[in-house]
């Protein structure tokens, strides 16, 4: 172990390196630029969902860089604070590893509570954690493993390296490309179709996985980012089909053996790693809720596109992961070419009209300090909580792991601690337009616009932003808005929580919406909303009507002597009890069936049927009003009949697939 003064020497080597390139740099650069300034250069370096708003590009910008402040890390300050938050949450933090460290060394590692809180065994180092979608990284490392040895190219339609019509939904015209998908903006909706079981006879191989539960392409590749566990599943298959082996083998020789990580498996069921699966049912799942930690037992699940969040083990090999791109990029492990880490460690997507980066070729960006942009992933399973994060440029990392579903409060601080609580001092105040947020917004993925979801989705997945007493709220867990810059604003959770927020423009330099890393928030016109809010309204009143003339017209049937009126009211009839077997068959939709696709298949075919009885009640009407005056029941009739009709063939009510 280094004495803390040789450490202090060697940790401040990069500040040389630092000040040299500042020197060289033009002043004035910063991590922040308006829409106004975005160059034509940056523009084509992140040409997906990049946009700019005004018209003359400021010629300053052009060489504007961000330079990361190099603080030291002080590890006993670090473990004192985290002694102090793990003692304020102890009652909702069954157990929890943390460890902080350099490109050598360890500056800091804790681990509280325990893996098993009924049973009162202790967690330690051994103890066994699910990685969630930290498992994504190792998707996009084997994707830059293949794409330096020329096996893959990151700009080629991605149909090029699957069977044959593989995709049965894609939708675009335009192709899907390995960077779309190292993006999340491939396009694709978040699939409601089960992903994972917990019947391990049930698991399926990835590539029968992937087909049946592929989700509708529902945005144009490039044009919104919408996160996408189905589509770095996908880019695991890629990998699959280019090197010719299983992605666990693949994984395991070409980055688990590399980096000496020998406690950790890939596969859902554990069967790469004995070690970890004669461990794994020690550790239980827990959630906590309304001030009660609740047990969930060993919590197995196993994900059958699990690519994209199956990876399990101890808190030391997650560590071993991290610090492998805390290296010089000629010493890589995982990389043969130099230049190839760096490009893994640089942007591949900026968020839209600035040259704030996004996503660094699968690691999420984010900002802490004075600009200090830190890069890692965060993931949740059904009972755990895992985050990874590092600062290429001081060379320090953190890794956390947690048996408790959905954790924030550490997920937050814990990078606040180590890196300092965001500070936006440098892009706030200035002049700048203040917009008005209140609206309605899409969240791009898990919404769905069409479909035998849809109407399900317009009530409940949407995010609607009101202003009371000059501050901005929303329905979706968000206390307050505050703007900062053309760009930017942040956004304060009911917990506390700030997060950065950046603003999108269209190409007329009009608000279109908000972003974060992993999701769009766009804005729909007011008329759009109300035209569908009375469209849904309308529907479920000409519903209401036609089932009370069902039991109006069952009470008065035998009445009717005229054939022609007798086949009439049969046919309202059956479209009285067509409605109630569609709303049972909604019913067992939503309570039970969301993600069972036959019950999904049964209410779209019921749904379907139900359509063809309204059209013919509605050509019925109107032969009849040929022979016959029409009362003003038959009226009534006829517009609930064709305001259904709209309805369905709007929403797409029957359509069952591509969820």
């Amino acid at each position: 172990m280094l004495s803390k003064n040789v450490r202090s020497r060697i940790l401040r080597m990069p500040a040389v390196f630092l000040a040299l390139f500042f020197i060289v740099t033009i002043f004035g650069g910063g991590l922040f630029v308006s829409a106004e300034e975005t160059t034509a250069e940056e523009e084509t370096a992140s040409e997906e969902g990049t946009t700019t708003a005004g018209s003359e590009l400021d010629e300053s910008s052009k060489y504007e860089q961000f330079v990361s402040e190099y603080a030291y890390l002080d590890g006993d300050a670090i473990k004192k604070e985290l002694q102090a938050l793990y003692e304020e949450n102890k009652e909702s933090t069954p157990s929890i590893s943390i460890s902080v460290f350099g490109e050598t060394e360890d500056l800091c590692s804790v681990v509280y509570g325990n893996a098993n809180v009924e049973d009162a065994v202790a967690a330690d180092e051994d103890t066994i954690y699910e990685w969630g979608s930290v498992s994504k990284l190792l998707v996009w490392v084997s994707v830059m493993q293949l794409y330096e040895q020329g096996k893959l190219d990151m700009s080629e339609d991605i149909t090029k390296y699957l069977p044959e019509d593989f995709l049965k939904y894609q939708s675009s015209e335009n192709p899907i490309t390995m960077n779309n998908l190292i993006n999340h903006d491939a396009g694709f909706l978040s699939p409601y179709k089960d992903v994972e079981t917990s019947n391990l006879d049930e698991l399926m191989p990835l590539d029968e996985a992937l087909k049946k539960t592929e989700p509708a392409q529902v945005y144009e590749p490039g044009e919104v980012v919408a996160y996408s566990n189905w589509g770095t599943a996908l880019a695991a298959y890629v990998v699959e089909q280019i090197s010719g082996m299983d992605y666990a083998e693949y994984v395991k020789i070409n980055i688990l053996d590399r980096l000496g990580m020998e406690h950790t498996a890939v596969k859902p069921d554990l069967s790469d790693n004995p070690w970890v699966a004669e461990r794994r049912d020690q550790t239980y799942g827990y959630y906590y809720e309304d001030e009660k930690l609740t047990s969930m037992g060993s919590c197995r699940a196993y994900i059958h596109i699990y690519p994209a969040g199956a990876v399990t083990g101890t808190i030391g090999d997650l560590k071993k992961f991290a610090r492998a791109f805390l290296c010089n990029s000629e010493d890589s492990v995982l990389f043969e070419k130099p230049d190839t880490l760096e490009l893994m460690l640089s942007p591949s997507l900026y968020y839209s009209g600035t040259s704030v980066p996004r996503f660094c070729h699968g690691f999420e960006a984010d900002i802490y300090g004075k600009g200090r942009l830190i890069l890692g992933h965060g993931g949740n399973t059904t009972g755990f909580t895992a985050l990874l994060q590092f600062d290429p440029v001081s060379r320090t990392g953190l890794v956390m792991m947690t048996n408790v579903r959905a954790e924030r409060t550490f997920r937050s601080r814990l990078p606040e601690i180590v890196y300092g609580k965001p500070d936006y001092s440098e892009i706030s105040g200035g002049d700048f337009t203040q917009l008005d947020f209140t609206g309605h917004y899409i969240m791009s993925g898990g919404t769905f616009e069409k479909g035998c979801f849809s109407l399900y989705s317009f009530l409940t997945d949407r995010l609607h932003i009101r202003e009371q007493n000059g501050e901005y709220t929303s329905n979706s867990g968000i206390s307050s808005i505050k703007q900062l810059s053309d760009n930017v604003a942040v956004v304060t959770l009911v917990n506390g929580e700030e997060q950065l927020y950046f603003i999108k423009y269209d190409s007329d330099g009009k608000f279109e919406g908000l972003q974060n890393t992993s999701v769009d928030f766009i804005r729909i016109s007011n008329f759009k909303f109300t035209l569908q809010m009375v469209l849904m309204l309308g529907m479920i009143l000409a519903l209401v009507i036609m089932m009370v003339l069902l039991v109006a017209h069952l009470l008065k049937i035998r009445r009717f002597k005229d054939p022609d009126i007798r086949k009439y009211k049969l046919c309202e009839i059956n479209v009285g009890i067509a409605e109630a077997v569609l709303a049972s068959a909604i019913s067992l939709l939503f309570l039970f069936g969301v993600n069972n696709v036959i019950l999904r298949a049964i209410f779209c075919i019921v749904a379907t049927g139900f359509l063809a009885l309204m059209i013919e009640l509605l050509i019925m009407t109107h032969r009849r009003a040929k022979k016959d005056s029409i009362s003003k029941v038959l009226i009534l009739e006829d517009v609930c009949c064709a305001v259904i009709v709209i309805g369905f063939i709007y929403w797409k009510l029957y359509q069952f697939w591509g969820f």
